[in-house]
């Protein structure tokens, strides 16, 4: 998939004249500077034009200074553009401008929406609806579609990235976690191995083997729920026979649970024994019994004291005879006598009372006795029957038994259902094996393509000569698993785990990336951009120097080993232009200077700027000016006062 970048210009918030940078198609596109400058940035920048959710670009110095970052580009001979606002605590900004003719106006403002442009960018890298995760993992989500930046892994190598021993790919650039998983998704995509319905269907075995393990774990621990509750039925038969419950006789383990089952059954529709049912008659007899007792004790109580209380009223209102017969000496007045009178009325009404009351103390304690009688008469009925005796006790245990039993029998049978289905077991094998052979014919597809690519990588390998020292005449090997590149030795199978220097390391780098690109130019069909964005190659042969302007690197035999590593990519170039006749470009960020290219007359290489000497990404009329008491002026002004 042709692409390469034209311009990335920033736009900054004082309004000054933007910052351009170009660069040509078909050239090594080198920003060389000092620590600092900004030239690292570039790829931040980059990685943020192309719609990153999050950014990566440093606040201090740049994004401070940055209103907009645009970017000038080129995909399938489309001309491109898009610039976004600066993010907010590294948090991309929604705000677009895009062309679809590479036009922008002098004036930036939203035009469009991060979706749309988005969905433009899918359709050129050819993603379409159908090339979607239809298993997710613990990062991607099912359903979701590949997304165009996934294959962005395959474009850059960072400066913490190129020399690494373990790493190959810049997944921190990222979202790490998430874009391992992404690889492991498309690697074989990307490589042309796998279409789009390959992928789909090792996604499908994979969680089918998932699920298959699953059932196998099931499978064991149902065997070992067997085991416990076979042990278990021989224990509650053997308690069923001691009870006399059911025949005295060995059963199987089958025969034993389906006995105990009927013996739940059988005694959840029987009725107690008639000793049980006798004895809890006579009980609530006499229960009844003794209510009554208790009842007419109480009420004997009641009526002594009503009786007491009913002639101390009477003998309260015996004066008021005396004061009747003898009226005249009173004062005589209508109102004393009817007060007198209808005390007279209330005197005759308790003196009635009194006389209607009959004794019945008497008859409440015949009643009692008779009561208490009957009692007798049923304990002596109980004493015939087990209610203190080891039988009594015996017929409640064979109740507690049978709850015992039922329970148990529900808890086992629960797990005892839950059985695996053989059928769908031997589906899902059935529907594991139909998908791997649909896999197996593109297994030796995969041995081809990774060999073929290994060779492609193996030329670049041997086009160093001795650089590599003792490894010079190893091999390469690629290992898809891990992702990374490895050398062996002779006929070897397995790649040396170490291999020295980071010099080494950043010359596999190079040379994994360079023959995966020589790869993808020559598929019918590549999801990948033909560009490279590589961040400081010298940076194994650099110890300290990159914090001044001497870009001299310490040894002339590490500089000999960059310029070998610039010669790589020089005639990596031509190979593309020449060769395979399509275009490729690489932007490189170095510390390295012009001369280390110029001299070996290395003519793809194209200088954009040097960051030396005060010039930087941030220029100093764009740069926010110091506040004052950085520059020992007074905090309340002067000519550096933070604006």
């Amino acid at each position: 998939m042709k692409f390469h970048v034209k311009r990335i210009i920033l736009w900054f918030n004082n309004e000054t004249e933007p910052r351009v940078l170009t660069f040509l198609p078909d050239k090594i596109n080198v920003i060389t500077g000092g620590s600092g400058t900004g030239k690292t940035s570039i790829l931040s920048i980059f990685d943020y034009c192309m719609l990153s959710t999050n950014a990566n670009i440093p606040m201090e110095m740049i994004n401070e200074n940055v209103s907009w970052y645009g970017m000038d580009f080129k995909i399938n001979d489309k001309d491109f553009f898009l610039a976004r606002r600066s993010p907010v605590s590294h948090i991309g900004s929604d705000e677009v401008y895009f062309s679809s003719d590479g036009t922008f106006p002098d004036k930036l403002a939203k035009n469009n929406d991060i979706k749309q442009v988005k969905s433009i960018f899918e359709k050129e890298f050819g993603i379409d609806e159908t090339l979607r995760i239809p298993f997710g993992g613990k990062f991607i989500s099912a359903g979701s579609k590949i997304s165009y930046r996934y294959f962005f892994l395959f474009n850059t190598l960072s400066e913490d990235t190129i020399a690494h021993t373990k790493i190959f790919f810049d997944y921190h650039l990222y979202d790490a976690e998430k874009y391992i998983e992404a690889l492991d998704r498309i690697f074989y995509l990307a490589l042309g191995v796998d279409d789009v319905e390959n992928v789909l269907v090792k996604e499908k075995v994979d969680s089918l083997e998932k699920e298959l393990i699953k059932i196998e774990k099931r499978k064991k621990a149902l065997s070992k729920d067997e085991k416990l509750f076979a042990r278990e039925i021989i224990r509650l038969i053997n308690k069923a026979q001691e009870y006399d419950l059911i025949e005295r006789r060995l059963f199987t383990i089958d025969e034993g649970r389906q006995r105990l089952k009927e013996l739940v059954n059988q005694f959840r529709t029987a009725t107690y024994s008639n000793n049980m049912q006798q004895v809890d008659e006579l009980n609530k007899q006499k229960r009844t019994i003794f209510r009554q007792i208790r009842s007419l004790e109480r009420f004997n109580i009641e009526y002594d004291n009503y009786k007491k209380n009913l002639s101390g009223d009477y003998e309260s209102l015996r004066p008021i005879t005396y004061l009747n017969e003898n009226f005249g000496a009173l004062i005589p007045t209508l109102e004393v006598r009817s007060f007198l009178t209808s005390l007279e009325e209330s005197l005759k009404t308790i003196r009635d009372e009194i006389a209607k009351k009959k004794p019945i103390s008497a008859n409440v304690k015949s009643e009692v006795n008779a009561l208490k009688n009957k009692i007798i008469e049923i304990d002596s009925q109980l004493a015939t029957l087990p209610t203190t005796t080891k039988d009594y006790t015996d017929e409640a245990q064979k109740f507690i038994f049978i709850g015992e039993l039922k329970t148990q029998l529900a808890f086992y049978e629960d797990k005892w259902e839950q059985e695996i289905d053989g059928a769908n077991e031997q589906d899902l094998l059935e529907e594991i094996e139909t998908l791997k052979k649909k896999l197996q014919s593109n297994n030796e597809q995969r041995r081809l393509i990774i060999s073929d690519l290994e060779e492609l990588i193996q030329h670049y390998f041997n086009s160093v000569g001795d650089v590599m020292g003792v490894y010079e005449n190893y091999k390469v090997l690629v290992d898809v698993s891990e992702k990374v590149l490895k050398l062996r030795k002779g006929k070897e199978l397995r790649g040396q785990n170490t291999i020295g220097s980071k010099s080494n390391y950043m010359f596999l780098h190079l040379f994994l990336f360079l023959g995966m690109h020589e790869h993808f130019v020559g598929l019918n069909r590549s999801y990948v951009p033909q560009f490279l964005i590589l961040d400081q190659p010298s940076q194994p042969y650099y110890e300290g120097n990159k914090e001044t302007d001497n870009a001299e690197i310490a040894t002339d035999d590490d500089k000999i080993k960059l310029q070998a590593a610039f010669k790589l990519l020089n005639d990596f170039i031509s190979k593309m232009v020449t060769d395979c006749k399509t275009e490729f470009q690489i932007i490189m960020l170095e510390h390295a200077p012009e001369s280390y290219w110029l001299e070996n007359g290395l003519t793809n290489f194209h200088l954009v700027e040097e960051f030396r000497n005060g010039n930087a990404l941030i220029p100093d009329y764009a740069a926010k000016p110091l506040k004052a008491k950085d520059e020992g002026q007074s905090e309340k002004g002067g000519p550096n006062e933070d604006r």
